[in-house]
């Protein structure tokens, strides 16, 4: 055939791309665009030309894209329904999420997954126990009371979207337990079932030991075991990663089985002339990759990295070696395909973008470094090139992360293995297992402490900041540009890609002032700005191992306003819906002034200042004994115009005094 008229071979990774493309552009649409639409987008792609095949991906990723939201709208407790109580008998879907009471004689609250029988019910629903005093296990068969409610989540611009989070995981509904009792109807749930015994066995082994929230999320992925306390060190700390399962856990245990099988296959003479030992090992290097993401609960960087290992080790079985790349397109248009809201998961980008960032750094350049220059020249790269999806995803970034890093890194690709055969071990011989399991407890633990107290000493380890998208990919080429290879032009000029992070833009207030009334759900959060000057009223409430409405939805709007501080925190009165979040607002933001809040000066009235011509006044409380709620701060905010009053709590007594 005549090369001319031969049809152009398209990129794998160019096709990934592009299917990416048209999901990405269906989860950013305000609304599900229509048939008549597709229909018109798909027509280009029954017509031959060069771009044919790059289009149908692209239109092939949003069809998947609609017909997969479309379902799961359906399934939607519809909002007329809101709160009606229904009885369900299903099964639990998930490993149970415990945190302690709302008090100290509270029972633990459970949340879990929940899958009912009746094909009349959504899917899938989100529920928390409150005040359980009942063990609960993955699996088991419940008949429950519920108060169902349709899935949302607080309408505040750059907080996290609960909602979205419920969609991604296929939660039609959300609900809480009224009554419940135990039924004896069983349904096979091995891998689920799996996990949960594992679970057990780790509570039988260890007891209250505090490594074992470690163990537990390097062998199946459970993270519940962990507090807030313990994620702000991760965080601060750059780590998080490493107790989640990722690539990292998922080459370790696959490595173990490889070298394994390639040491034992050839003690049979007969096997390893029938088959060469080293296919034996990557065949049973790939299943033990995919059992493990099953294990751990099959979250994106484990789907990421099970599927990548597997079409990896799949290319290279016929003696052809495969490009990384093109193997990692592939694994991304796999996840996409059988799971498009997968698009929504940070995971997913962080995973993948941590891998083309090692394929960038360490592969097609010439020369060979030290092993330690190769460790330091990735670290770098790694923390540059993920810090522009940290900040996108978490508002923050961590300048420890690289450093620590250094050291925690190799230090947990020699104790996750250790994990792994001490799990292993006890299970098989307890006698000897048991012990080196509590020994790798204990070592994890230290590390952990080591992390914690780096967090507590350094220096505000965590910077806030909510650049806005076109600084991110700004950010993200510098960081291309700075690791290209040696001898590529204008190289050191992807420095300057990073400056519109440390200096994002500010939105004006073209009023005298502007009110921002935030969704805390119960409690308060009021944003009032000026040209010049910043108040925040009361931040929001929080709950012990909970919401936290000061670190989800008040700094998170605040930085992306571009302001990195407020000037004055007036806090109404002291109830936890006013004043929970005030801690978080303290780390994540710089606090200038308070005023009502324990250890500053208390609201009194007649007290007023002037900002940018806006007039501030505090009308009450007086000197009187007042109760809790008539003693909120109440403040008027005023102009020659027009003025807002901010009143807390305050109740009949207090407004008829104003009156």
């Amino acid at each position: 055939m005549d090369a001319r008229s031969r049809a152009p071979e398209t990129d794998l990774r160019h096709l990934s791309f592009a299917l990416a493309g048209g999901v990405l552009m269906v989860h950013a649409a305000a609304s599900l665009p229509s048939w008549s639409l597709l229909f018109a987008l798909s027509l280009p792609a029954l017509w031959p030309w060069r771009g044919r095949l790059l289009w149908s991906a692209f239109v092939l990723g949003a069809l998947i894209s609609v017909l997969q939201a479309q379902t799961r709208l359906a399934d939607r407790w519809p909002a007329a329904r809101h709160g009606e109580e229904v009885q369900v008998r299903g099964h639990v879907l998930s490993l149970p999420e415990r945190s302690p009471g709302f008090s100290v004689d509270d029972a633990e609250t459970l949340r879990f997954e929940f899958q009912p029988l009746d094909a009349a019910l959504p899917p899938r629903l989100r529920v928390s126990w409150y005040r359980a005093e009942t063990v609960l296990r993955a699996g088991e068969c419940w008949d429950l009371q519920l108060r169902v409610r349709t899935p949302h989540g607080s309408l505040n611009p750059g907080a996290f979207d609960y909602e979205a989070w419920l969609y991604r995981r296929g939660i039609s509904a959300t609900a809480t337990v009224r009554d419940a009792e135990r039924c004896g109807f069983e349904q096979s749930m091995p891998i689920l079932r799996t996990r949960q015994a594992l679970i057990e066995r780790l509570d039988t082994w260890l007891g209250a030991h505090p490594g074992k929230a470690m163990i537990a999320a390097l062998t199946v992925g459970d993270t519940s075991g962990f507090r807030d306390a313990d994620w702000t060190v991760f965080r601060e700390t750059g780590t998080s990663h490493l107790v989640a399962i990722s690539g990292f856990n998922v080459a370790i245990l696959a490595g173990l089985a490889y070298l394994m099988l390639r040491w034992t296959w050839p003690l049979s003479t007969r096997l390893a002339h029938r088959v060469p030992a080293q296919k034996v090992a990557m065949i049973g290097a790939a299943l033990a990759g995919l059992a493990y993401g099953l294990l751990a609960g099959w979250e994106s960087p484990a789907q990421r990295a099970a599927m990548m290992l597997a079409l990896l080790l799949i290319a290279a079985l016929p003696d052809r070696q495969a490009q990384p790349s093109r193997v990692l397109a592939a694994a991304f248009a796999l996840m996409l395909l059988f799971d498009p809201a997968v698009v929504l998961s940070p995971g997913l980008w962080l995973s993948c973008g941590a891998v083309a960032a090692i394929f960038y750094v360490s592969s097609g350049r010439l020369g060979r470094p030290s092993a330690w220059r190769m460790a330091v020249h990735l670290q770098l790269m790694l923390s540059l090139i993920l810090a522009p999806l940290t900040l996108y995803f978490f508002h923050g970034a961590a300048w420890l992360g690289p450093l620590v890093n250094l050291i925690a890194v190799p230090l947990m690709a020699v104790l996750t293995p250790l994990v792994l055969v001490a799990v292993a071990f006890a299970q098989l011989l307890p006698a000897a297992g048991i012990p080196l399991l509590e020994m790798v407890a204990d070592l994890l633990h230290f590390m952990q402490q080591g992390l914690a107290w780096v967090a507590l000493h350094a220096p505000r380890a965590w910077m806030p900041a909510s650049p806005p998208l076109a600084a991110l990919a700004l950010a993200v080429f510098g960081a291309v540009l700075l690791f290209a290879p040696r001898g590529w032009p204008l190289r050191t000029l992807g420095v300057l890609c990073f400056v519109p992070l440390l200096l994002p833009p500010v939105e004006t207030v073209r009023e005298p002032f502007e009110l921002t009334a935030l969704d805390v759900g119960q409690g308060l959060a009021v944003l009032v700005r000026t040209p010049n000057h910043t108040l925040l009223y009361d931040a929001g409430p929080a709950f012990d191992e909970g919401f936290d409405a000061g670190e989800s939805v008040v700094a998170p709007y605040v930085l992306g306003l571009g302001v990195r501080g407020v000037d004055r925190l007036l806090l109404s009165h002291g109830d936890r819906d006013h004043a929970g979040g005030v801690d978080a607002v303290r780390r994540l933001l710089r606090v200038r002034d308070e005023l009502g809040t324990d250890g500053h000066a208390p609201c009194v009235e007649g007290q007023s200042w002037t900002w940018d011509g806006v007039r501030f006044e505090l009308l009450h409380p007086d000197g009187a004994d007042w109760s809790d709620n008539n003693r909120s701060c109440v403040l008027r905010v005023s102009t020659e115009s027009f003025s807002a009053l901010l009143g807390g709590d305050i109740e009949r007594a207090a407004e008829a005094r104003l009156l």
